[in-house]
């Protein structure tokens, strides 16, 4: 046999093997991946379930809407702003957890947010100039003020001296 078959012969059965192993390989890959996203979407349903649940527990039953009061008399008699009279005012629905939170907490965010917007606005550079504006014209009032009862002052003194010495 020629040994430059035996080589190529040997070289090819060495390629083959490689392949065979590295499809083998890749095969496992494969199925560890797909095992990975299986189980990894099964706790992702999981934790959604356990996420869900107090959402369900937390959940009213639907209030039919209805009147709070119902006004029974109004007489032409009353002055304006006067009570009305008024039937069934301790008849309100309860508050459920979920309605109570929700309350709770968008009072909270409109006030956050309202004193945000108070300071945003406070803090614009339009007012901030504005403010600067008063300042410097009020500064210099006060300046012309003071000034005013100084001659003021001195015309008093000058008057008293002159006063003194005619005496």
């Amino acid at each position: 046999m020629d040994p430059g078959l035996v080589v190529l012969a040997l070289l090819c059965a060495g390629l083959t093997g490689a392949m065979v192993i590295m499809v083998v390989v890749v095969v496992r890959a494969q199925r560890q991946l797909s095992e990975d996203l299986a189980a990894s979407r099964e706790q992702v349903s999981a934790l959604q379930r356990r996420l869900d649940a107090p959402a369900r527990q937390l959940d009213d039953p639907p209030v039919q809407p209805g009147p709070d009061f119902e006004i029974t008399t109004v007489s032409q008699r009353q002055p304006p702003g006067a009570a009305l009279e008024v039937a069934d005012q301790d008849t309100l629905p309860p508050l459920g957890g979920r309605a109570f939170a929700s309350v709770a907490v968008g009072e909270s965010l409109v006030t956050v947010f309202s004193f945000g917007y108070g300071v945003r606005r406070a803090l614009s550079a339009e007012n901030r100039n504005r403010i600067g504006f008063e300042m410097r014209r009020e500064v210099r009032r006060a300046r012309k003020q003071r000034r005013r009862e100084l001659k003021e002052a001195k015309r008093t003194h000058r008057r008293a001296d002159l006063d003194q010495d005619a005496a």
